[in-house]
């Protein structure tokens, strides 16, 4: 039987019945979250595309089309393609697909779902066009613009040249520009949070005013994340929102990042296994249950328990003075940062009140290429 066959026949469990380490999001933070992210979405008549590189699972992404998303944004090709097996029809690829491998498989979907992809270079485009036109389908483009983060996107002043090549191309079709403020959205300082998010708000603006003053029509601006959404949504810009991680919420997305009106949804429960050491416990979920590139998990369940560090298989507890934990007691905490601990299991647990309503295979873990 596999993992995931086995995980379905605990439906109903309550959370702390489940082998560890168990991934378990709650539903009602869960609902909370996505309808905030859509709401601020539709107050200020921006569409949400929220990327789902954190979750990678196609029941989540369903839930948060289903909470008004148009469609969803992925990472990469194999990503994709997880969301097009798991009946997501509209795709945003927010990153350059180069090669001729990729781009095969890129035309491969673009014959079973809208497929759009952003482009920053005309020997891509062309590449993406042959093959398109080749193939007999189309793939939707997004110029990439350089709001500042200064990883991919080329300048508003080299925009409309780029943004012409895919009008005159066949087998491609513009449908706009993309931007990411990814050096916003660590910010802690709202101040400067807010400043940083209007200076780019202000070059992507530019680089539309630039592609329609040469007689383009650009029909989606698409940009934002998790870390400066509720800003970069009001401040004139972008039409099309790309942020998603938040629906999950974790310590980065509220400490570091700031983000207001969100509720812890994704937790991660360990099992003491050891207690000989004074003044400490040991549970069953290191670093490969949790990523720690940004921190260690934080312990929610039971007071007194803290995490001092994370092994390749254990987590290292320190106990408050008083506090007694037995070999089998389990303790939830909540992941420092959903992205680099999600991608670490197969399945996610979907519960409410702490009971499994059901099990969502994390089908994009691995998905790399």
């Amino acid at each position: 039987m596999t993992q995931i066959a086995a995980a379905a026949t605990e439906i109903g469990l309550p959370v702390e019945a489940l082998d560890t380490p168990a991934l378990y999001v709650d539903l009602d933070a869960l609902e909370h979250n996505i309808a905030t992210m859509a709401g601020v979405c539709r107050d200020l008549g921006v569409a949400w595309r929220p990327h789902v590189k954190a979750s990678k699972a196609p029941e989540l992404a369903k839930r948060l089309i289903a909470g008004g998303a148009v469609g969803i944004t992925c990472a990469k090709v194999s990503e994709a393609e997880v969301m097009a097996d798991g009946g997501i029809t509209d795709i945003l690829i927010a990153n350059e697909i180069v090669g001729e491998t990729k781009i095969g498989r890129l035309i491969a979907l673009a014959a079973r779902v809208r497929i759009c992809v952003a482009v920053d270079d005309e020997t891509n485009l062309r590449a993406i066009s042959g093959a398109a036109t080749t193939a007999g389908v189309t793939v939707d483009v997004l110029v990439d613009i350089n709001i500042g983060a200064n990883r991919c996107g080329v300048t508003p002043e080299a925009a409309p040249a780029l943004a012409r090549l895919a009008l005159d191309l066949a087998g491609v079709s513009l449908r706009g520009l993309m931007g990411y403020e990814g050096h916003v959205m660590g910010i802690s300082d709202l101040e400067e949070k807010e400043a940083k998010s209007a200076a780019a708000a202000d070059v992507f603006a530019e680089a539309r005013r630039r592609v329609e003053a040469a007689g383009i029509t650009v029909e989606v601006m698409s940009g934002g994340g998790t870390g400066n959404y509720w800003m970069a949504t009001r401040l004139g810009s972008l039409n099309e929102l790309q942020a998603g991680g938040g629906v999950l919420m974790d310590q980065t997305y509220g400490d570091a990042m700031k983000v207001p009106g969100h509720r812890q949804a994704l937790f991660l429960v360990a099992q003491i296994v050891s207690t000989t050491v004074p003044g400490r416990a040991v549970g069953d979920a290191g670093w490969k249950a949790s990523g720690q590139h940004t921190g260690r998990p934080i312990v929610v369940s039971p007071p007194g328990v803290h995490v001092r560090g994370l092994n390749a298989e254990h987590t290292i507890f320190e106990l408050d003075p008083g506090t007694v934990v037995h070999a089998g007691d389990r303790v939830t905490m909540v992941p420092h940062y959903t992205d680099s601990t999600i991608l670490l299991h197969r399945q996610l647990f979907a519960a409410r009140a702490g009971v499994v309503e059901a099990v969502w295979p994390i089908a994009g873990a691995g998905m790399l290429q």
